[in-house]
């Protein structure tokens, strides 16, 4: 029976496997898309001016994978980041890290760069 079983699970997982991996076209536009750079930072973790105000990846609110370069100079983001900061419009959404916030009094500089 246990024999079965995985043969099942192992037959069973590559065929929903293949499934999902077909229902999910990569078109041109999209793989375009997530190629894209923003304002200097792409998906390999280019580098965000640390002093950049208005900018979630410079903003203490911003939940993304970020560090600072040894020069201090830089903000490496490698991710999107959830906005944590009640105030903002995109609130509990994901950003990139060089969007740029518009509203006056929202963006908080990260402590980190101080």
């Amino acid at each position: 029976m246990n024999e079965d079983r995985r043969k099942l699970l192992i037959t069973g997982g590559l065929t929903a496997g293949a499934l999902v991996a077909g229902a999910l076209p990569v078109t041109k536009a999209a793989a375009e898309d997530a190629m894209h750079d923003h304002a200097g930072v792409s998906a390999n973790g280019d580098a965000l001016d640390a002093t950049a105000q208005n900018r979630c990846g410079t903003c203490q609110f911003w939940g993304g994978m970020r560090k600072i370069t040894a020069d201090h100079n830089s903000v490496l983001a490698q991710s999107l980041g959830w906005c944590n900061n009640p105030k903002s419009p995109n609130y509990n959404k994901m950003t990139n890290a060089d969007h740029e916030m518009t509203d006056p009094g929202v963006w908080t500089k990260w402590p980190a760069l101080a």
